[in-house]
């Protein structure tokens, strides 16, 4: 069952766009902090626990569950405060049901998760390698596949503007069968991620005018 978002404010506030910020009289509102670059390196271990605990929040739990999720990228930075500067470390995590990435930040050594829900989130390179295997192994597209004139390229994240369309709300990339000498595309396709299907076999953009397509070809 897919979970609303305003299930995150239960028990506390987050400051994000998925929640509420909690309100704060003036006087108690901190200063804003300042983000720098981090000079330690985490080590592969290090990552590995930060995104096996910060996945097990609650919060975070109870956002994604049931749906399929990715993890694109973990990295840690500095926050100077009025305390100091302090270690924080955050995991970048794609939620395919709910078309978003989610942003799951925490101080080093604190029990307490920020998230940030984020959209247009750039596709990383396994999910554009398994884009791209979704093409490769679609029968309708077999014959561009074994043409070795052509090069499947792209992989670029993209969102339809039409309300009932499934690639307005789900994960879904553009790819291009490139001709050779960079002579323009032979076919634009669309792969929906979330459903792991071709969502468009020919694609064909909106001329000077007209309403934009569906990225969702119309069932045959």
């Amino acid at each position: 069952m897919k979970q609303s978002p305003t299930l995150f404010a239960r028990g506390f506030c987050v400051v994000t766009a998925l929640l509420p910020v909690c309100p704060m009289a003036a006087a108690e509102r901190p200063a804003a902090a300042k983000i720098e670059p981090s000079s330690a390196v985490q080590t592969e271990a290090q990552r590995r626990a930060f995104v096996a605990w910060a996945l097990s929040r609650p919060p975070v739990r109870l956002a994604a569950a049931g749906h399929r999720t990715r993890v694109l990228r973990v990295w840690s930075d500095a926050v100077k405060g009025e305390k100091g500067t302090s270690r924080r470390n955050l995991v970048l995590v794609r939620d395919y049901d709910a078309g978003v990435a989610r942003e799951i930040s925490a101080l080093e050594g604190g029990t307490d998760v920020e998230i940030r829900e984020l959209r247009g989130v750039p596709p990383s390179a396994e999910e554009i390698e398994e884009g791209m295997a979704i093409v490769r192994r679609d029968p309708a597209l077999a014959r561009l596949v074994a043409n070795r004139t052509l090069r499947l390229i792209g992989g670029f994240h993209n969102r339809s503007t039409v309300a009932d369309d499934p690639c307005a709300a789900e994960i879904c990339l553009d790819f291009a069968f490139q001709k050779p000498a960079y002579a323009g595309p032979e076919r634009y396709v669309i792969v929906n991620l979330t459903r792991g299907v071709v969502a468009h076999h020919d694609f064909r953009g909106a001329r000077p005018g007209e309403r934009p397509p569906r990225m969702t070809e119309a069932a045959p």
